[in-house]
């Protein structure tokens, strides 16, 4: 009997504790200026050809799967049209600067 009423004793000693409520960090979004967003490099691909834009005096890096470098090409002008029919149809990443895309290649 006393060890049930010590269990009784401790739960309500315990709901009747007081709580300590924190408040959180807020975690904002970084502001987007919209001037990046539209100077950002974008590649698309279509079939066996691959548009770049936005990607002036940078090089393009084609990666198999495995992550072994297949071909580099540097990008002379802001809007760049490329056709890969010397590869063979798969998937590929493509890495200009920090953008990243896999794409299919027919």
């Amino acid at each position: 009997m006393t060890k049930r009423i010590l269990i009784i004793l401790v739960t309500v000693m315990s709901i009747m504790a007081p709580t300590h409520v924190y408040a959180q960090d807020v975690k904002t979004e970084p502001q987007h200026n919209v001037e990046q967003d539209l100077n950002a490099v974008t590649i698309t691909a279509n079939e066996s050809t691959v548009q770049i834009k936005n990607a002036s005096q940078q090089t393009l890096e084609i990666y198999n799967l495995t992550g072994v470098k297949i071909a580099s090409v540097r990008i002379d002008s802001d809007s760049k049209t490329l056709t890969f029919n010397d590869l063979p149809k798969g998937c590929y990443i493509l890495r200009i600067g920090k953008t990243v895309r896999k794409v299919y290649l027919r």
